[in-house]
């Protein structure tokens, strides 16, 4: 039995129906009205809907050229390398999203791979003292030892999309030494508050990535990834966020730095309900250029 969506979820929705509605009254009158196409965008982001999000981006840029947030937000969701100067504040996280990373017999491949038994993981933990938090994170993690049949097929295509993913990126500079790899479930209830994986125990982790996977139907609702949009250095959430979506096959990267969380899941009782992922970061250094 499904665990049904706490009541400011469902509020949330019905502010984003009522806010999109009046917005869109308001574009259809003046349809150079750039606030209007900035909300519109945003809102959209929140909804996951990054079409009509890069839709309405698109405009206020015709509206607006010189509006380097917009132009940041059609490169991130355009699929497009990022401008060489961000925008001063405020910018949506950066991320590369690829839907068909796995072929449906590499998700079949690591469903036979990763163990389906509960006690083959251990709980999650967060922090330099890898405390069990489940007030801050409540999922179960395989570790590296564990994951040698995954690692060995899967690794070989994670570094063949990897170059692409830099440039888009802007991280060509990165001098890689090594990749991590995790496999993690988040049952019913689970969930991850924001935060960002280069803190003290992940100081040279510089590209976050996770891959998700599930049986032929998804068994679980929610678990969307929130990357929230850059505020002040090392501030919390700003309010605005893009919601991206766990679809089977898909692997999503971004930068370490940028914070983000996991929305609650809900699931049945088996232990093969839940949210899968494999999931990892890339370590390194930025390479100094110039004198």
């Amino acid at each position: 039995m499904l665990t049904p969506p706490p009541p400011h979820a469902v509020a949330t929705e019905e502010l984003f129906d009522r806010a999109e509605a009046a917005l869109r009254r308001m574009l259809a009158a003046e349809p150079r009205n750039a606030a209007a196409l900035a909300r519109l965008g945003d809102i959209e982001r929140r909804r996951g809907d990054f079409a009509a999000a890069l839709t309405a981006y698109r405009r206020l840029l015709t509206v607006a050229p010189g509006d380097a947030s917009a132009a940041w937000a059609v490169a991130v969701l355009g699929g497009d390398r990022l401008p060489e100067v961000p925008p001063p504040a405020g910018r949506i996280a950066p991320f590369v999203r690829l839907t068909d990373f796995l072929p449906p017999a590499s998700r079949e491949r690591l469903l036979r791979d990763v163990p389906t038994a509960i006690e083959r993981f251990g709980p999650a933990t967060v922090g330099a003292d890898a405390e069990i938090n489940r007030e801050v994170r409540n999922a179960l993690v395989l570790d590296e030892p564990t994951t040698r049949n995954v690692r060995s097929w899967f690794l070989p295509k994670l570094r063949a999309v990897l170059p692409e993913v830099l440039r888009r990126l802007r991280m060509e500079d990165l001098d890689l030494r090594r990749i991590e790899l995790r496999v993690t479930v988040h049952l019913n209830g689970g969930f991850y508050v924001a935060h960002r994986d280069d803190g003290s125990v992940g100081r040279d982790r510089l590209v976050s990535w996770v891959c998700y996977f599930h049986r032929a139907s998804r068994p679980f609702t929610g678990g969307d990834l929130l990357l929230h949009d850059a505020g002040r250095a090392g501030g919390g959430p700003t309010g605005a966020f893009s919601r991206i979506e766990p679809l089977c096959g898909s692997i999503v990267f971004f930068p370490s730095d940028c914070l983000h969380e996991v929305a609650p899941v809900a699931c049945g009782a088996e232990f093969g309900d839940g949210r899968f992922t494999v999931n990892g970061w890339v370590r390194g250094v930025r390479r100094r250029t110039g004198a």
